[in-house]
């Protein structure tokens, strides 16, 4: 069990906040450009992830590259996905 914290804590605390800073920043200037239909937004932020996971080799070292991809598409995805999920429902009640 502890292995598993501390795999999750490396992966969102140290490398995992490089991408999902960068995937909502990108999703956001994608969505002030206003050139795609929000509904993708997410996953472009999760494409976004998944290529900075692979080809960006100081996010995960010594990670195979389909781990690294998995990790990269997931934080991308939490990163545009969670600020949508929290937007629209703070929004669902006014």
């Amino acid at each position: 069990m502890e292995n598993i914290m501390t795999y999750i804590s490396d992966l969102f605390f140290t490398n995992g906040i490089v991408i999902a800073v960068g995937a909502f920043v990108l999703g956001q200037i994608i969505k002030t450009i206003n050139f795609i239909p929000d509904k993708y937004i997410p996953l472009i932020g999760g494409c976004i992830g998944a290529l900075a996971g692979v080809f960006v080799p100081v996010l995960f070292p010594d990670v195979h590259w389909f781990i690294a991809l998995v990790n990269g598409l997931a934080l991308g995805w939490a990163a545009t996905g969670g600020y949508e999920t929290v937007k629209n429902l703070l929004n669902k009640g006014e």
